[in-house]
């Protein structure tokens, strides 16, 4: 696969690439999260938001998230590969879209139930909390 200078690979080769791995047999609700999940940057959310009305290219992307070029590519593979949006090129330009009305849906079903809870969301501490390190780690640094 062609890729820049830097090794890292373009967006128009992201067009064409498939997820680097699928993992079989995985239940439902592990796929339901693992969906959610994806809304879970602010910055991916951002992006999606801005491709919901019009088509935008990374340059766009980049200036509306002030996030490097390369960050909100990967940020578009990730968006991509979930099934959020599409890819259509146009020379040497990729213009990304929402791939289904239904997304939009979705975000202002969101929207409206932030509002409803806003308060309650503020004050969840259990959904920010980092992952707890390997009991072995704790050890080594003892």
């Amino acid at each position: 696969m062609p890729s820049n200078h830097r090794g890292n690979v373009r967006p128009a080769e992201l067009m064409q690439t498939a997820p680097p791995f699928v993992l079989a047999d995985l239940s439902e609700s592990v796929l339901l999260a693992k969906f959610f999940r994806a809304l879970g940057d602010p910055r991916r959310l951002r992006i999606l938001q801005a491709v919901l009305d019009e088509e935008k290219n990374v340059s766009e992307l980049v200036q509306l998230t002030g996030a490097p070029q390369g960050r909100v590519s990967t940020h578009l593979a990730c968006l991509r590969w979930c099934g959020y949006v599409t890819a259509r090129q146009e020379g040497r330009q990729v213009f990304y879209r929402a791939t289904d009305p239904r997304v939009r849906v979705l975000l202002r079903t969101a929207s409206d139930l932030v509002v409803d809870n806003c308060e309650r969301i503020r004050a969840c501490t259990i959904v920010d909390r980092q992952t707890r390190p390997k009991a072995s780690a704790k050890r080594r640094a003892s």
